[in-house]
């Protein structure tokens, strides 16, 4: 008997296959994981008024072009993927570079502005609470109301991890936290993730981070109680999720519902890596990994003879 998390429906897009949608003068956007996608491909989100829990996309802004200081109602995850940009909150201003995160809770004032002669091209992710799904507002700030707002970038539980604190890490480039292996059995040669931002550093809408999987490793597939994305930013390889088995790419996104079974093998030469996401708004911040299947290190190129445990 095929185990249920083997048989749910997952979803993957590619950037590529998206077309710029103008929302204002130098500002343009993919919207790559919405509900209206997840439902199109025959998927069940994971919340439970059926809303996808992740609003997320690509996004471009021209040299000089700006986005305002604003407060919005969710809260939102960047990746900086080409170019550079001052980003700000409050009256904090920060230029940073690729593979540089943000995060930024609902109802405090940010902003971005593109720097260079170049713009900017980065991910964006809203985190959907059930109450309001895709409901995104905003309102514009003043200039006295966010030069009000500080925020320092640091937590006040940073030297003392596990602590309950105050305040949040904001910005934080990519070399900011180191790798961690996964699975103790495969060492090396399992997935390794950073963890950028998570309740722990004062996010607790979502887990975000990078991940990192060598040439001819695998992730094992398993599943847990909080619904998953993985934006692919380096490398080829198969992702594993639900009953679908599939190639990924840079540009290449896959969603993975609650509960429902993900893993990957890099079968390529360059080392994959991917952003990954998991909303913890409504599930919480407790990971309770449940693995079931083992699949060959270096996948067959049909890409059928999956040895996916049965239960």
């Amino acid at each position: 008997m095929t185990h249920p998390a083997m048989q749910m429906k997952a979803f993957i897009t590619h950037t590529d296959d998206h077309e710029w949608v103008e929302i204002s003068e130098g500002f343009r956007v993919k919207r790559l994981l919405t509900a209206q996608d997840v439902r199109a491909a025959g998927v069940k989100a994971g919340s439970v008024t059926g809303n996808v829990e992740y609003f997320a996309g690509v996004a471009q802004l021209d040299p000089g072009v700006s986005l305002p200081v604003r407060k919005y109602s969710l809260a939102i995850c960047t990746h900086i993927l080409k170019g550079q940009v001052w980003a700000r909150l409050g009256r904090q201003r920060l230029e940073l570079g690729p593979e540089a995160s943000n995060y930024f809770p609902a109802g405090a004032p940010w902003a971005y502005e593109a720097s260079g002669n170049e713009g900017v091209e980065f991910l964006y992710t809203f985190t959907t609470e059930n109450e309001i799904g895709e409901d995104l507002s905003f309102e514009e700030v003043g200039e006295e109301e966010y030069k009000a707002y500080f925020q320092p970038n640091c937590p006040s539980n940073l030297m003392t991890p596990g602590m309950e604190g105050e305040g949040f890490r904001w910005a934080c480039a990519g070399d900011a936290d180191p790798y961690i292996m996964v699975e103790a059995a495969q060492g090396s040669r399992s997935l390794s993730f950073q963890a950028y931002y998570d309740a722990e550093k004062g996010a607790p809408e979502m887990w975000w981070g990078r991940t990192f999987l060598k040439s001819n490793c695998r992730y094992t597939p398993h599943y847990h109680e909080q619904s998953e994305f993985f934006f692919f930013l380096q490398g080829e390889g198969t992702m594993y999720a639900g009953d679908g088995i599939y190639k990924v790419r840079p540009g290449s996104m896959v969603y993975a519902p609650r509960n429902c079974m993900h893993g990957m093998v890099n079968d390529a030469i360059e080392p994959l890596q991917a952003i990954y996401c998991c909303n913890t708004e409504v599930t919480g911040n407790a990971y309770v990994r449940y693995e079931l299947a083992d699949v060959p290190l270096v996948v067959p190129t049909d890409r059928t003879d999956m040895l996916l445990s049965d239960f």
